[in-house]
């Protein structure tokens, strides 16, 4: 028998867990799963949609993630958690404007929770920062920074002055690189006169 590499032992596991959590199985039959509105004595519609959408997401099918977590969105408005996931989503699929508005709305309802909160700037500052805003994504780190402080957050503070380092690298490199840009561009011009 011939023996898998290590690599390819967590792909097979990881399609299998895949496969797992997309297929249907018996938990998942309607008459097993106990449904309450309110989400009490069963699961709620808010939890069955974001169920759906992480269902999507696993699958990579980041239009499908999109339209149940909006859906979970639609059930309970005011949860950040749906928000969040959604920002998620949209971030995978690569658009960066609406997942920066929706970690608007996802902190603007997270309320008194801290680990979500410091879940939330953490991805509004790489949004931020993928989006070459780089003073914004530093004070989003600082944010986030100030957040993970917080033994409740269960944060890495760390990591915020990590990359406020390397974005205050990336910036001197920048400015650096335009100087020789322009003694290029001098020499250039007076080569060709």
């Amino acid at each position: 028998m011939r023996k898998l590499s290590s690599n390819r032992m967590v792909w097979v596991a990881a399609l299998a867990l895949q496969c797992a959590l997309v297929t249907p199985g018996v938990a998942m039959a309607k008459d097993v799963v106990k449904r309450d509105p309110k989400g009490v004595q069963g699961i709620s519609p808010f939890w069955e949609a974001v169920n759906r959408g992480d269902r999507g997401f696993i699958a990579r099918d980041f239009d499908k993630a999109i339209t149940e977590y909006r859906d979970a969105i639609a059930n309970e408005p005011q949860n950040s958690l749906g928000h969040y996931r959604l920002a998620e989503a949209l971030i995978a699929k690569g658009d960066l404007d609406e997942a920066d508005a929706t970690l608007q709305n996802a902190l603007r309802f997270s309320g008194n929770n801290p680990p979500l909160r410091a879940k939330i700037v953490f991805v509004q500052a790489d949004v931020k920062e993928r989006r070459k805003d780089y003073d914004g994504a530093i004070a989003k780190w600082t944010e986030y920074e100030e957040a993970a402080a917080k033994p409740e957050a269960k944060g890495f503070p760390a990591t915020a002055a990590e990359r406020k380092k390397r974005i205050e690298t990336w910036k001197q490199m920048v400015k650096e690189y335009g100087e020789v840009k322009e003694r290029i561009a001098k020499r250039l011009a007076e080569a060709t006169k």
